[in-house]
């Protein structure tokens, strides 16, 4: 009999095409395929692996965790580790949060923040408040209702018809502006778009608002302007409108401080966090939540609806302790902004420009776009710059993470490089090494294909 398979060609991914390299293990900030042969991980798992793989205290924190308790039934028991957990993590977000709840995703997280927000007007006696406001060119994750209040066209189209309808605004990513404006007359129209989409909907309606400090997948790596946070905060307050800060992928030192918008000196009501909150070695993610929701309507409520297997777990916890001791002298965070201004340094002065350009972000959260420059092409060759510019990396030894869309909807080729926060010189040095080379190989071809 023949072997049935789940896929045609796979039976454990989801992705179509052929399969690369086996990977086989990871050595640091490599990884290690069956042939022999070593990658700089500049993708780190989404930017999870923050101290790159085989990271032995965190393995023995697990390990010890795991041989005590891994679940328990938290709607009848506590955990002193979990508590413990929760309130270091509480010290090391931003000022003002009063309750930390633990998850197994980063989508967990971004559902369970929606959740509360909604819970929060109900509580209140405002039922009608359950309209989520979210952005053009936004990620939330995966569920249904993260789609539903991201708006990367892409990732969201095959699963429009059930999607829940969510006003958006504009994106706030400066070098590809909706409106069109310089930085010395930017007047901040995007934060004003948020005001905007309120009073559309009526704010009497609106729950939350959901935004990503620095926009990860769909627009790789674009900061903000300086007062875009600040204002959107404001606007939220005026119309007692929950602001939600997605920050799973800029959390834990990823930019250069524990979490973004404390770059902007902003206190969100809900606080989104994943990825690094456990540096890649067990599925953890986390709510914080403000004070001032805390003590809100919501103190009336006995719980909060959204019981998790996998929430609170010890394990977990054991796992985000070692994390946050190894943050805690700031010394990572110190590296994370030496390292990423020397690599974005050297991809400005280094890569072609031809082919890439616009290279931005913050700590060691890199990104730029790919392709720019032949988009007048009609040539076939002229499409999937992203794909192919990652394949090009893989073959010099180094792997990004590529996406498409975004700023231009279903259109443009862009990545970002997260490498290690703990990254040397060194290797910033043999990352853009690599990605030039890449750059120059997938010129060559260009022009051999161009007629």
């Amino acid at each position: 009999m023949a072997d049935i398979r789940v896929l045609p060609s796979r039976t454990a991914y989801s992705m179509p095409g052929e399969l690369g390299a086996r990977i086989v293990g990871g050595d640091g900030h490599y990884l290690l395929d069956s042939d022999g042969t070593r990658y700089l991980d500049a993708s780190c798992g989404s930017g999870s692996l923050i101290f790159g793989h085989g990271d032995k205290e965190i393995i023995d924190a697990l390990y010890a965790q795991s041989r005590k308790l891994t679940l328990f039934p938290s709607r009848h028991f506590s955990s002193e580790i979990v508590e413990r957990y929760a309130g270091r993590l509480l010290d090391f977000g931003p000022p003002g949060m009063s309750r930390a709840i633990t998850f197994s995703s980063g989508s967990d997280a971004v559902e369970a923040s929606l959740k509360l927000a909604i819970q929060h007007h109900f509580a209140a006696e405002r039922p009608q408040r359950r309209k989520i406001l979210g952005r053009n060119a936004s990620y939330h994750g995966n569920t249904i209702a993260g789609l539903s209040a991201g708006g990367f066209v892409a990732r969201r189209k095959p699963y429009e018809s059930v999607l829940a309808p969510c006003a958006k605004a504009s994106h706030a990513h400066c070098v590809a502006c909706e409106f069109g404006v310089q930085a010395e007359t930017c007047g901040v129209q995007c934060a004003q778009s948020i005001e905007d989409a309120i009073l559309e909907e009526g704010p009497e309606n609106v729950a939350a608002v959901i935004v990503e400090p620095i926009v990860g997948a769909a627009l790789s790596a674009g900061p903000p302007d300086p007062r875009y946070l600040p204002r959107i905060s404001e606007i939220c307050r005026q119309y007692d409108i929950l602001l939600i800060l997605d920050e799973v992928m800029t959390c834990f030192a990823r930019t250069g401080t524990p979490f973004a918008c404390m770059h902007w000196n902003v206190e969100p009501d809900i606080v989104v966090c994943g990825k690094a909150i456990s540096a890649g070695y067990y599925p953890l993610s986390a709510i914080l939540v403000n004070d001032r929701v805390v003590r809100g309507p919501l103190a009336r409520d006995k719980y909060f609806q959204n019981g998790q297997t996998f929430a609170c777990s010890p394990a977990g916890a054991a796992v985000g302790l070692a994390v946050l001791d190894r943050l805690a002298d700031g010394s990572v965070a110190a590296n994370v902004a030496r390292m990423g201004e020397l690599l974005r340094a050297s991809l400005r002065k280094e890569l072609p420009s031809v082919l890439v350009d616009r290279v931005r972000g913050m700590g060691l959260m890199v990104g730029f776009d790919i392709g720019n420059r032949f988009k007048s092409s009609r040539t076939p060759s002229s499409d999937g710059f992203g794909d192919r510019f990652q394949r090009a990396a893989l073959k010099r030894g180094l792997v990004i993470y590529a996406s498409s869309g975004g700023a231009e909807r279903e259109t443009g080729d862009h990545a970002m490089l997260l490498l290690p926060l703990t990254i040397s010189e060194r290797e910033v040095q043999e990352a853009t090494a690599c990605l030039v080379a890449a750059a120059n190989d997938l010129l060559e071809t260009e022009s051999k294909a161009r007629p």
